[in-house]
């Protein structure tokens, strides 16, 4: 199906919704890929691209996106635009470019709205659950109830599929629950995802980290030993066969569930890690969790060039909720 320009705001298919100095063309960072022949040949192109992503290649990743969007919106495509811009908003969530990859979520929903799309497919779901990935990043009490709305409108807020594109819907409706203070519900899809991965036989914290997902809350409901066995897990996994940004997760959320030096020392070591990779936003969000913990320790002066760093980080990003964290521990007020 193709979009008339009668549509405020799609009329022109191929815009770059998301311009400014970050903005890069293709022609610039060469994409290792051979370009789409046509608008049947996207699908095959975003599978490699979501490859490269998964790979941590995310400047070439996103560039491959930009691509993809110049020839779906030539060719008029509104399928094709939608998940080229669901899949561009999933590679700028990662780099850390929260504002492109909400704009991009939008538009994308907006594009599959009418394109023909069942609204409950997987094409459906895996839109919705990248841009609720978005949202929870964002995580202003404004993000999430959207987050809970788009769930609910979309009828996908109660039993899903346990197909394989339902999963990651799944995982960050797990996510969901938790950041909304619903742990029970939060746990039970969390732990739904392990248990479909298994079946699979692809369960590791590459494909969904579900493990360090689920002992985020197990920690908070006072399961300690319970959230370091899974955590501990899942840091082994990513140490033998994983991306230096899944083991730097790994190590952050330890970081949060080991008590005392040793909670700090996986802390410490998921920054170095970190840092080595393009992930800003997970990097932001360590450097707060440290600081947090230096905080705890009465380390002020350490707590606070930490901070200081982590803040700069999360204002680069456009993360409400981080920014506001990281300037409650600046100011030596406690946050969780």
């Amino acid at each position: 199906m193709t979009v008339s320009d009668e549509r405020p705001g799609l009329a022109d298919l191929g815009r770059d919704i998301t311009p400014g100095v970050n903005a890069v063309s293709p022609a610039n960072r060469p994409v290792p890929l051979a370009p789409p022949v046509g608008v049947d040949d996207i699908p095959r192109y975003l599978h490699a691209l979501r490859r490269l992503a998964d790979a941590d290649d995310l400047a070439a990743a996103h560039s491959g996106c930009t691509l993809a969007v110049d020839v779906a919106g030539r060719h008029g495509s509104a399928s094709g635009l939608a998940m080229a811009y669901s899949q561009r908003s999933s590679v700028a969530r990662r780099m850390g470019r929260l504002a492109d990859a909400a704009r991009d979520a939008e538009a994308s929903e907006e594009l599959l709205a009418v394109s023909g799309a069942d609204p409950a497919g997987p094409a459906a779901a895996l839109v919705l659950a990248r841009r609720l990935a978005v949202l929870l990043d964002l995580g202003h009490p404004d993000d999430l109830d959207l987050a809970d709305g788009l769930l609910v409108e979309a009828g996908l807020a109660g039993d899903l599929p346990d197909e394989p594109e339902f999963l990651l819907l799944r995982y960050v409706r797990g996510r969901l629950h938790t950041a909304a203070a619903r742990p029970g519900e939060g746990l039970a899809d969390l732990y739904r995802c392990g248990e479909r991965l298994a079946v699979r036989r692809s369960d590791h914290p590459g494909v969904l980290p579900w493990r360090s997902a689920a002992a985020s809350v197990l920690v908070g409901l006072g399961a300690r030993e319970a959230a370091e066995r899974l955590v501990a897990e899942e840091v082994a996994l990513t140490r033998r066969h994983g991306l230096a940004s899944a083991l730097g997760r790994a190590l952050r959320i330890q970081g949060q569930v080991r008590p005392g030096d040793a909670g700090m020392a996986a802390a410490e070591e998921a920054i170095r890690v970190l840092h080595g990779t393009p992930r800003r936003f997970e990097l932001a969000t360590a450097l707060v969790d440290l600081g947090a913990l230096l905080n705890a320790a009465r380390r002020r002066p350490q707590a606070r060039r930490v901070l200081r760093d982590g803040l700069e980080l999360a204002q680069e990003c456009g993360s409400p909720a981080l920014i506001a964290r990281a300037r409650a521990l600046f100011a030596g007020r406690n946050q969780p």
